[in-house]
Order: structure tokens, then sequence, then C-alpha cells
């Protein structure tokens, strides 16, 4: 494997599911680390690897520790579960090359991954966990992508007493549970929609009223309830409070509620796929409001690409800026870890990208720091641990919460996405209001 082209070939021969043996890509130097089978081992469908515990030896020897999970590489979310598939992968990688995981207990492991397909069903994921600690013997486990089936998959991790970080749930209700056994590497969901309001009051010409439109998952109404806090302690008006099912193609009677009302701003608590419905119904329905932001999926180029000028001006939060420079153990820095992400996948990565790295280093960190291996010394190292990543410092509260606060982004025509607040970190103003459609 010698090039992007080669490595995307490979993966669209090996499919989307199964085990991935990275630690026999160990030598495959600039093709992104990718590798998959049909396998079920923990091994990357070969002899040689671990016996499908968390830990064994690979068959040339070499000390293995495997992390296991699901992840929506199919279904509603599989463009976002993609970027954690391949922060997990080169990562991993980046790892085992330089040597492996020199782990408290004195020995040197090289790390392995088994992550499946859930395809955005939260039943799915729950049984492909199950699965993996009953026929696998996993005992380090990787979250899956979203609240929704985040929450049910943590319930598995507590009731085996398997700890489990993920980066894609933000749900508060995931860690109000009592759940000693699960880390999220995003601020909680209530705090999503906080620093836009902030911004949005902070102009010379402030809001008066505020629209939301929040799809029914988990994590979209946690949002929205954070934001409905946030609005109780302003003189903003809530004038628009509507909930739509997350299987819904059309947004336009909604929207038409939102023009109709006169919000001044647009809240959309939901996801990519809606994100983009939005901003192009928002033109055919001519909602003019002063901002609009969606708050997951708004940033990504995709969104963009399928949004076209209609997603010019249209805002979205954060937990992390691509031009940040932390420190980081494995990559140097934020700009190091950029860079590889763009020579091995073609794009730029995002803040679920960083939190996908920093979602392996955080087993690293405990690896390196235990006496002895095991779920429970494992779980209790991270709990106290503080350490850099590209996604900056982790450290979680009692909760098991990492505890970041929200950048704002926004797409402007000309130079594109810009911070726009707080303002100690902002490359641009917030183009505020945004133009009416008629002056577009």
């Amino acid at each position: 494997m010698t090039g992007k082209q080669d490595r995307r070939a490979f993966l669209k021969a090996a499919g989307s599911t199964g085990v991935l043996g990275l630690a026999g890509l160990a030598g495959c130097s600039g093709d992104g680390g990718d590798g998959s089978s049909d396998g079920g081992d923990g091994s990357g469908g070969s002899d040689g690897g671990s016996d499908g515990g968390s830990t064994g030896e690979s068959g040339s020897g070499t000390n293995v520790i495997t992390l296991g999970g699901s992840m929506s590489l199919t279904g509603d979310n599989a463009d976002l579960g993609q970027l954690y598939k391949d922060a997990y992968e080169l990562t991993i990688q980046r790892i085992n090359e330089s040597g492996g995981v020199e782990a408290g207990d004195g020995n040197t492991y090289e790390l392995e991954m088994v992550l499946r397909d859930d395809g955005t069903d939260a039943s799915q994921s729950k049984s492909i966990y199950q699965e993996l600690i009953d026929r696998e013997g996993i005992d380090y486990l990787l979250g899956p992508y979203s609240s929704t089936v985040t929450l049910p998959a943590s319930a598995v991790a507590a009731q085996n007493q398997k700890p489990m970080v993920e980066g894609g749930g933000a749900s508060p209700e995931i860690f109000a549970q009592g759940n000693e056994w699960i880390f999220g590497l995003l601020p909680t969901a209530n705090k999503y929609a906080k620093s836009y309001i902030d911004m949005c009051l902070a102009q010379d010409s402030a809001p008066e009223s505020i629209a939301i439109l929040a799809e029914d998952g988990t994590f979209s109404q946690s949002t929205a309830e954070g934001a409905r806090n946030k609005i109780s302690n302003t003189d903003l008006e809530l004038v628009v409070d509507q909930t739509f099912p997350s299987d819904t193609s059309d947004l336009s009677t909604n929207l038409g509620r939102v023009r109709d009302s006169g919000a001044d701003i647009l809240l959309l608590c939901a996801h990519q796929k809606h994100n983009i419905i939005l901003a192009n119904q928002m033109e055919s329905q001519n909602v003019n409001v002063d901002a609009a932001m969606g708050t997951v999926g708004s940033l990504n180029d995709s969104f963009k690409d399928e949004a076209g000028a209609n997603g010019d001006y249209m805002y979205g939060p954060s937990s992390w800026a691509v031009n940040a420079n932390f420190d980081d153990p494995v990559y140097g820095k934020t700009g190091d870890f950029v860079s590889a992400i763009e020579e091995n996948y073609d794009y730029t990565p995002d803040y679920h990208s960083a939190a996908g790295e920093a979602v392996i280093l955080t087993y690293m960190n405990a690896f390196q720091n235990v006496d002895e291996l095991g779920p429970t010394a494992v779980r209790d190292q991270i709990r106290q641990a503080e350490f850099s990543t590209v996604y900056g410092t982790v450290a979680f509260d009692d909760s098991g919460v990492i505890d970041k606060n929200m950048l704002v982004y926004q797409w402007q025509p000309d130079p594109g996405l810009q911070i726009t607040y707080p303002e100690n970190v902002a490359q641009s103003e917030p183009i505020y209001p945004m133009p009416d459609w008629s002056e577009r």
C-alpha cells in the first residue's frame, strides 16, 4: 500500500464492517493505516493477532491490546462516523509505527481495533457491544456516534463493567445515570447553543426573539432544552418551539412558522442532513433571520458542498479549532494532525476527527500509567488523568464529561469558515445580521 488510491481501493474491496487489525498495518506508511476484514476475533482476519480478548499475543509474539466498538458507517450518520473511523485508524497506526504503547506493567503493546458498523441503529449497536464483550472478550470499548446510539451502548458497558471512551455522544442523559464506566470527549448537548446565543446578544442590533426547531432524537432534544434554559435567563422571547421527526426530509411547514413569527434568530437542533434541508428551504421559503445555526454537521465541508451558496452565513458550534496549536505525543502538534488527515484521507478534519484521536490517546495514556492492565484499573486511571492531545487538554469531571467551551463558526463568502466567537479567539467579526435572500 503506497498511496491514497491504493488505500481507497483496498477499503472498497474489504468493505466497511468487520475487524480492523491495525497491528498488522504498522509497516504501511503513507496509506492512512486502513485495513479491514471479515474476521471477528480481533486479529484482522488472519491467524496472527490477538485471541479475541483485549490483551494477547500476535502470531509474531507481539503483545496486543484490542479496542472494540460500533460506529455509524452506514445510515444517517455515516459521513460523521467515517471521520471517527479514519482518526482511530491513523492514530493507532502512528502509535504502532512508533513502537507501540509502553504500558505501566512493564510490557510494550501494539494496538488493534475491532470496529463494526451499527448502521446508525441503537439496538444493533447494543447487540454489537454485548457480542464484543461476550464472544471477543474485549475489555476496552470505543463508543459509537450520536447520543441516541451511545446511551444504550453505555448501559452495556456499565452492566459488564468495561470502560467506554466516546467522542460522539453529548446528551447529558448519558452522564446523568451515575454510570462510572463512560467517558465523553464532547461537551454535553445542553451547552451547544449557549455561545451562539451569547454571540447574538452581544451584537449592536441584538435579537429580541428566537425560534427553535429540533429533531426528536436524544441529542437534539437535550440541545433544545439547554437552549431553552439559556433563553429563560435572557430577554429573548421564544416565539417558535417545534419538534420534528428525525426521518423527515421536509422542513417547509416548520420554516413557514418561523417566517410568520418574525423571529430574529433561528436555532436548528439537528444533524447534518437537516442542516442541508434547512439551508435550502430557508431560501425557497424566503425565511429571513438575522442569524441561523445548526448544531451538528453545519461546519463540515460536505454540508457546504451540498448546500452551496445557501449555506453562506450559517453558524455552527465546535469544541475544537483546526488552527489550534496543542501539543500531542503521537502527532506533535495539532497542525501535524491536520496535515496527516489531509494527506491520508483527502479532507480537512473537524472536531469529530480530533475527538476521535483523543479517544485513542485516552486509552494510550491510561495503559501507560496503570501498574496492571484491567478494566477497573484503566477506568480509574482515565478518571484522574490530565494530558494533552491535538484536541486540547483532556481531563474529565466527576460525571465523566470533558470540560470544554464551545466555539462559534460562520460560513462567510470570503474567506470561508471563520471563528466568530468568543472574541479572544475570533478570526473574523460575525456577519450579523446576515443578508436577506433578496440581497444575496
